[in-house]
């Protein structure tokens, strides 16, 4: 579509614009029927299918490809007196809009991924347990309801060791006891193992470098 100059020839405007069609921006159509020149001002008078006439500026047309020619603007048809028929302008505003696109540098780059090891000591604490025997002398003669048992006192079991011996009557000797202890304590045994870690090294085709 091609808009309108306000600097063509008169004559030859006049004869291309009587009679031509135009249509508003709501679809209903009208006919050209007389041009008018005022300085670098032209108008076109404009009848619609009921005889009203109304002149619009040549600057606001715009030619079609199918020769008609397009006004921005609606005429008002809702009033039933056509002596009140009123035209709406379109208020336009332009806004700006922006868009982003990928574009190729020429530069790349090479990733070399490595794997190397390092040694690192260990050394945590360990639980050791140790059993400590202790013989523990007693030579008490015991009556026969006395026959002790193995007991606890704390962590130390002690277990009862007894012998009969021959005296005027035959009685129990505690011969000795058996102290067995518990004891807990801590041992650091370092070991050395290897760990594995990856490193990276980057190498960019256009420079011949590598990071």
């Amino acid at each position: 579509m091609a808009h309108i100059s306000k600097n063509s020839d008169a004559n030859s405007t006049s004869d291309r614009f009587v009679n031509a069609r135009v249509i508003d921006a709501g679809g209903h159509e009208a006919s050209i029927v007389s041009m008018e020149h005022e300085d670098d001002n032209s108008q076109v008078w404009v009848r619609l299918d009921d005889g009203t006439q109304v002149l619009v500026p040549v600057s606001l047309m715009t030619q079609q490809a199918d020769g008609m020619y397009r006004l921005p603007f609606n005429f008002d048809f809702s009033s039933d007196n056509r002596s009140d028929l009123r035209m709406a302008f379109p208020v336009m505003e332009e806004q700006l809009h922006v868009d982003k696109r990928l574009i190729e540098t020429g530069r790349g780059i090479r990733v070399h991924k490595t794997v190397a090891a390092r040694e690192q000591v260990l050394d945590e604490p360990l639980m050791r347990e140790e059993i400590v025997v202790e013989h523990v002398p007693v030579d008490r003669m015991l009556d026969d309801a006395q026959t002790p048992q193995a007991r606890y006192e704390g962590d130390t079991l002690i277990v009862p060791i007894l012998e009969e011996v021959l005296v005027v009557q035959k009685k129990l000797l505690l011969k000795e006891e058996i102290h067995i202890t518990r004891k807990q304590h801590e041992v650091r045994e370092p070991q050395t193992v290897s760990l594995r870690y990856e490193q990276v090294r980057v190498e960019r085709f256009d420079e011949g470098t590598a990071h």
